[in-house]
């Protein structure tokens, strides 16, 4: 390979590596609308200790239902789901249940 051929190679690839970066970064910032999520009873008492409202869920049992605005991305290891105003609560995702998405 010359030494234009290198150079060619390093900003092609400079710039897929750039590509890529910005997709991370949009996805780690996007929220996703929620209808709502059911959880188990630890996921409730999590929320419940934030001061979110939980129903126990009629159709399910052992299993509480929420009522989220957005989450972050699914990919995370952690359930990061947006209430109303500024609440921001953190669940484990083996605790969310169900996730039904608006759409």
């Amino acid at each position: 390979m010359s030494r234009l051929d290198r150079w060619v190679a390093g900003v092609l690839a400079t710039g897929v590596a750039l590509i890529l970066l910005g997709i991370l970064v949009v996805a780690l910032n996007t929220r996703i609308p929620v209808a709502h999520i059911y959880v188990d009873a630890a996921g409730a008492r999590a929320l419940e200790a934030a001061g979110v409202a939980v129903h126990r869920a009629a159709d399910w049992p052992g299993a509480f239902r929420a009522n989220p605005r957005n989450t972050a991305a699914a990919f995370l290891p952690s359930a990061e789901l947006y209430f109303g105003g500024d609440r921001r609560v953190q669940l484990p995702r083996r605790d969310v249940l169900l996730w039904v998405y608006r759409g």
